[in-house]
């Protein structure tokens, strides 16, 4: 069963979706919300696999709720305006509706959702190859449980310790994985692999394309319009970050505080 929530400031409208969603014996519409806050608080409460979200709300609009979300459920944007459609699908929404809605168009939204479910599904389960691409091992000079990373390139092995991994970033199919004080190494594996193995925290995927080492994380400048520039050593350029994935980071870091407080 998915289980679903849906985010939308008319009721009207989600009279309309839940109706239609009907159709489909595998959805369950667990809740409803029609701001910004209050769907945090139904997503921190239930868990949904999904969210069905319209982009403008009455609080704020819908990217402005998946900024909040950690992890982030599959999303679905639904709107009356396609402008928003390239932005949609830089934070990895799984489709994109237009108003009104088509019962077949929506029909082809459930099954990507579906599939959506199954590649998750199959990335958080550890086969034989994955596990040679993030192993636990002792460490023979301490004698002590060590993390380490095992990376297979062209028929050789890189292995480190996985806290010198400093970076995680994304090129179409492969991941460009960043060692502190080595090279960098890319990778026929995609970023979602990585996200399914690696321990969170210190680990968190703030973007599209970006997973972090919070640990490594030695200078953080806040720039305008909500942005910021993040140094992590060693030959690392600096990293510049958009609002949303900004948003998210500072979200990780102010957690991180509290949980040490």
């Amino acid at each position: 069963m998915l289980r679903v929530m849906l985010v939308d400031d008319e009721p009207p409208a989600r009279r309309g979706l839940r109706r239609l969603l009907r159709a489909h014996a595998d959805i369950e519409v667990v809740a409803e919300a029609g701001t910004v806050l209050e769907a945090q608080a139904q997503t921190s409460a239930l868990h949904p696999d999904a969210i069905f979200l319209d982009v403008e709300l009455t609080d704020g609009c819908g990217f402005d709720l998946v900024a909040l979300l950690l992890p982030v459920p599959a999303i679905v944007f639904v709107t009356a305006h396609d402008l928003y459609a390239v932005k949609a699908f830089d934070v990895s929404a799984v489709d994109f509706l237009l108003k009104p809605l088509d019962a077949g168009r929506l029909a082809v939204t459930v099954e990507r959702l579906r599939r959506h479910r199954q590649d998750t599904a199959r990335a958080a389960v550890p086969d034989r190859e994955r596990r040679d691409d993030v192993e636990l091992d002792a460490d023979p000079k301490h004698g002590d449980p060590q993390q380490r990373i095992h990376l297979r390139i062209d028929g050789k092995s890189v292995i480190a310790p996985l806290r010198t991994v400093t970076m995680l970033a994304a090129e179409a199919d492969f991941t460009r994985v960043f060692l502190k004080g080595a090279r960098d190494y890319l990778i026929c594996r995609l970023l979602r692999h990585f996200e399914a193995q690696l321990p969170t925290p210190p680990f968190v995927r703030i973007s599209r394309s970006l997973i972090l080492n919070l640990d490594q994380l030695e200078r953080v400048e806040w720039q305008e319009a909500g942005r910021c520039s993040l140094s992590l050593g060693g030959d690392i350029g600096p990293v510049t970050l958009g609002r949303i994935a900004a948003r998210r980071l500072r979200q990780c870091i102010d957690n991180r505080r509290m949980i040490s407080a």
